[in-house]
């Protein structure tokens, strides 16, 4: 049927809609979807952490079980603030270190 559609709409601040937004013939249906669960939270470290290289003793799996009540963002979050701050420590610790050079003769 043309000009038919559906509008999906998520918040995480449910308390703030427009009640205007609520009545019959709008937003007809209302569905909660918690944060996830341990198990979940670490799964989302472990996606959002693929790509980087982790010292031995990270856990995530103790990680994701602290995390009690981070979203799937939040959790995105923390993974590239570690990312970043692993990042600048490195470099910090490069920088005292002596500098090498490299004979170019062959």
């Amino acid at each position: 049927c043309a000009g038919s559609g559906q509008v999906l709409g998520a918040t995480n601040r449910p308390d703030c809609i427009d009640p205007a937004l609520l009545r019959p013939g709008r937003f007809d249906q209302l569905l909660y979807v918690g944060p996830p669960d341990s198990s979940t939270r670490e799964a989302i470290l472990r996606v959002h952490l693929r790509n980087t290289p982790l010292a031995a003793d990270v856990d995530l799996a103790q990680i994701g079980a602290a995390a009690v009540g981070y979203t799937g963002a939040d959790l995105a979050a923390v993974a590239r603030e570690a990312g970043l701050a692993a990042l600048t420590e490195n470099m910090d610790a490069q920088q005292h270190c002596p500098k090498r050079t490299v004979n170019a003769e062959i």
